[in-house]
């Protein structure tokens, strides 16, 4: 099992810092056209628990996708569309068992539609929906109001972004700007209140992702996410059950592990040099997890 980065599927050149960052705001796109289209295959993968200032929309291309919002868990067949709302924290992994698991997805800056904060597209059709506390995910099948729509939009922007067509820029903003107009539309309807205290929980558990992944190469204990969150030990411990479903210190080892698996791939650093760099202090104990999470020893991996 491994894990899939956005910044990865992009196949960017990030030099020897790993680019896993649970905040992923501008790694999306360029600058001054804030878009991109991703094609992933999560059958043997998944992709790890981040947010981003970008909304994102997608759609299961072949058998069937979890997505999990929060404490929110949706598995998606195959035709399945998604929305995530800006700063939603979110994962995606592979659905049972003995099938694949491929979703295709646009992730997008409401400023390509909204333009500036005070422009009236922003105020009418971006804001209404970032802004909204009760939005985090949509989830829309085939029996669903305007699904067929969205589909051929998202589908028509995925292609046109996919292959950089001439004017790329305008056909896309135009789609965005229908795709828009229907989500507020839809919107409206499934707008529901969150609970206080999953919102505190995500809150705090985006405070320790933070600190956990500017810290991995250190030793960390339970009392340093802890102070990260300024919260108890024990709330540490709720926010990782209630929301990933695992221990956090079994979150900061497979981030070690991703990252050692990047610098093995991407630097000549040394194996040893490697393992210190990503927090390992026992070589031993770092091979046997790197082969038990990759299949295959750091050293095989590097061949």
């Amino acid at each position: 099992m491994s894990i899939v980065d956005y910044s990865v599927l992009k196949n960017e050149d990030h030099g020897t810092e790993p680019p896993f960052k649970s905040d992923e705001s501008g790694l999306h796109g360029e600058a001054d056209f804030p878009i991109a289209v991703y094609n992933a295959d999560v059958t043997n993968n998944f992709v790890s628990w981040h947010w981003h200032e970008e909304l994102e929309f997608g759609y299961v291309t072949e058998g069937s996708v979890l997505i999990e919002c929060g404490k929110n868990k949706h598995i998606l067949n195959t035709g399945d569309i998604y929305f995530v709302n800006a700063n939603t924290l979110h994962a995606l992994f592979r659905s049972g068992s003995g099938t694949k698991s491929v979703f295709r997805s646009v992730v997008v800056h409401g400023s390509i539609v909204g333009g500036r904060d005070n422009s009236v597209y922003h105020r009418k059709y971006v804001a209404p929906i970032t802004g909204s506390s009760g939005l985090r995910e949509l989830i829309l099948t085939p029996k669903d109001s305007g699904y067929s729509k969205i589909l051929r939009l998202l589908t028509n922007i995925w292609n046109t972004e996919n292959t950089k067509m001439p004017d790329h820029e305008l056909y896309v903003r135009s789609e965005l700007s229908d795709l828009f107009r229907i989500l507020i539309s839809i919107s409206e309807k499934n707008v529901s209140a969150r609970p206080a205290a999953s919102i505190v929980q995500e809150a705090r558990l985006r405070e320790i992702l933070i600190f956990i992944h500017d810290h991995y190469a250190e030793k960390i204990t339970l009392e340093d996410m802890a102070s990260a969150a300024f919260v108890s030990k024990s709330e540490v411990l709720r926010c990782f059950k209630n929301i990933t479903g695992q221990s956090p210190f079994e979150y900061l080892k497979n981030y070690r592990l991703r990252n050692a698996a990047y610098m093995i791939k991407n630097t000549s650093d040394s194996i040893n040099t490697i393992c210190g760099l990503c927090g390992f202090d026992d070589h031993s104990y770092f091979s046997k997890a790197f082969k038990e999470a990759y299949g295959c020893s750091p050293r095989e991996f590097r061949k």
